[in-house]
């Protein structure tokens, strides 16, 4: 559809940025249509023209895509028109820049563009050391991290569609890839956890939120402050005797507030360590209240954001949301678009957890909702793969929770394939046929990964996996042939489909026909293994062509380390059988190897569907590996 846009210089800009990327086009000659702020957001066709009222900017952009989407190209009809109401006050995406993938600017520019048509309000940077620092010269060494200068022009962009970018920093954990400089050593208490209470650890704190405050035009920031449970268990307590954790974190938080609003920022953090801090047997399943003195010790100031993307029940959701709502403070919740399994998403569970948080989220009146788009262990998987969830978490923020021809519609518009083409991108985590959304897992990582010798992952498995995902490398190909500009996303994925094929089962087959000393078999299997060394490159090479299309180079040293010891390991199993077949070895030590279960089960293998192991060393080996 062709419109001709009446308003300022700068909105119209803003238009012509995506002009023919989303179904439709601004132009000279096309309908009219006006803009104007009111108290609702709503669209009339009237006397030959269209006015769009919008409480917000962006607002602007995802009608008209939604214009776009429901005429279809038609002619619109006197007196068409709709009205809708955000079910949330902000609606916001946060993309980890961390896990080694640092996205390249470009792609920041294109994901804006998107959640501009998908009315997102808000884009969040997770920059645990990815950004420049003054006065910390190891932070973001090796880590092309993002200068003033391109945080300005991402957050410049942003602002021409009405998105604000919003940094989400650490300021007491999760600083791994800090704690292997010496020059840092002394700011660390035990593990990737600060040294809270010492005036360096402040002072290197206020540096990285006065960079924040000088980038970002935002006036907001989020601290982080998660997942710090052996907090005061190291040089804090040889210093300073053991204390309550609390009365350690409690400290810690109203000093980095202070810096928060010595800069004129207003602070934000995850929730989960007021309730680990203070947890029972009993506590650790929000089965207690909190106590007072937790309730009464966070500054007021600070929103709490409790997230939460494992589960697809409502009530769960909502219980744990009755217990944030004893704070005092403005609760906020983030769920998450699966895409930290590894090389390959999980829309179809993403949906249903979202869904069941949203409700849950309208339910107990909170109104702040983040999409977190996590990159655990290695961030192999695109942003862009995941545009299924973020579509659909952009439709209910408006009300519509269902996932029909409207949506899928929509959906089209959007990514530029079809809705069922695209979620083919999910099928390298499915080993059954099951259609059952609890069954999500990362098994397009743990079964690239677990060794064709070793093999503690082959336990899992059932027979006929391998033919399974010869069935998804076809559904991918076709796929990948209505993909248009996502073709990389697919090719990468059917790539690791062929890859899979092969080496699923791999270690079984080995294993059984040693134990059978069928050596017919093994020398097919020897076969196979040269095949799938080849497989193995041909999907290395579009992986590499993906990530060097959306990220910045450092990073990717990481794959070329995991992946070219996968090659070495499987070219190891193939000379290992060789020379047992040619009688240069007695024997194959590692399949003689008797198996005991991954999941702890001894001789009872499990056949376990909803496996998430993303942690590449243990999917590897279990001799040392750090």
């Amino acid at each position: 559809m062709v419109f001709e846009l009446i308003a300022d210089e700068r909105t119209v800009r803003a238009a012509n940025e995506l002009s023919g990327k989303f179904g439709f086009t601004v132009a000279r000659g096309g309908a009219k249509v006006f803009v104007r702020e009111g108290e609702t957001f709503a669209c009339a066709f009237s006397q030959g023209a269209f006015t769009i009222t919008v409480q917000k900017r962006v607002q602007i952009f995802l009608a008209l895509k939604r214009i776009s989407d429901e005429l279809g190209g038609r002619a619109p009809e006197e007196g068409y028109s709709f009205e809708a109401h955000c079910s949330f006050r902000e609606l916001s995406f946060m993309l980890d820049c961390s896990r080694n993938a640092v996205a390249k600017t470009e792609t920041l520019f294109e994901l804006v563009r998107h959640l501009a048509v998908m009315g997102y309000d808000s884009l969040g940077l997770y920059m645990e050391d990815t950004f420049v620092v003054k006065n910390q010269p190891y932070f973001g060494f090796f880590r092309t991290p993002y200068t003033a200068e391109d945080i300005r022009a991402v957050d410049e962009y942003c602002a021409l569609f009405g998105v604000e970018l919003v940094p989400y920093i650490q300021t007491l954990a999760h600083f791994n890839t800090l704690t292997r400089h010496y020059a840092l050593g002394h700011l660390f208490d035990v593990n990737d956890i600060l040294l809270a209470g010492e005036e360096s650890t402040y002072s290197f704190i206020e540096d990285l939120i006065s960079t924040c405050a000088s980038c970002f035009s935002t006036r907001r920031i989020h601290i982080g402050m998660d997942e710090a449970y052996m907090l005061g268990r190291g040089k804090y307590m040889d210093k300073n005797g053991a204390k309550p954790r609390f009365e350690i974190m409690s400290a810690h938080l109203k000093r980095v507030n202070d810096i928060c609003k010595k800069y004129g920022l207003k602070p934000a953090m995850w929730s989960d360590m007021f309730f680990a801090l203070t947890a029972t047997a009993q506590f650790a399943q929000y089965g207690n209240e909190l106590p007072r003195e937790v309730l009464e010790g966070v500054p007021r100031d600070i929103e709490l954001i409790y997230w939460d993307y494992c589960e697809t029940k409502e009530e769960v959701y909502a219980e744990r949301m009755r217990h944030h709502r004893a704070f005092p403070n403005e609760i906020g919740f983030a769920s998450g678009a699966w895409k930290w399994l590894g090389y390959t998403p999980d829309n179809r569970y993403s949906f249903d957890s979202c869904a069941a948080s949203a409700r849950a989220c309208l339910q107990n009146g909170i109104r702040d909702y983040i999409v977190t788009g996590w990159g655990d262990n290695g961030a192999e998987c695109s942003p862009f793969a995941v545009l299924p969830a973020l579509h659909y978490c952009s439709r209910f923020n408006y009300g519509d929770f269902e996932r029909g021809d409207a949506f899928k519609t929509s959906f089209e518009s959007l990514a530029g394939m079809p809705f069922d083409a695209f979620m083919t991108i999910d099928l390298c985590n499915r080993v059954t046929d099951h259609d059952d959304v609890e069954e999500k897992n990362s098994a397009n990582k743990y079964l690239l990964f677990n060794d064709v010798l070793l093999g503690t992952l082959d336990t899992t498995l059932d027979d006929g996996t391998g033919k399974l995902y010869a069935e998804h490398a076809k559904a991918l190909a076709k796929a990948k042939r209505k993909a248009g500009k996502w073709g990389y996303l697919f090719e990468t994925q059917y790539r690791l489909a062929l890859v899979l094929e092969l080496k699923a089962e791999m270690g079984v087959w080995l294993r059984r026909a040693y134990g059978q000393n069928d050596k017919r078999e093994l020398a097919d299997l020897v076969s196979k293994l040269h095949l799938l060394l080849f497989r193995i490159e041909s999907f290395y090479r579009a992986h590499g062509k993906q990530w060097h299309i959306e990220n910045r180079a450092n990073g990717f040293d990481v794959q070329d380390i995991r992946i070219g010891a996968l090659k070495q390991r499987v070219k190891v199993a193939a000379e290992k059988v060789s020379a047992y077949l040619k009688g240069e070895a007695d024997s194959v030590p590692e399949l003689e190897e008797e198996m005991l279960d991954f999941m702890g089960h001894n001789k009872e293998f499990e056949k376990d569907y909803d496996q998430c192991e993303w942690r590449w060393r243990r999917m590897t080996s279990v001799n040392m590996n750090e």
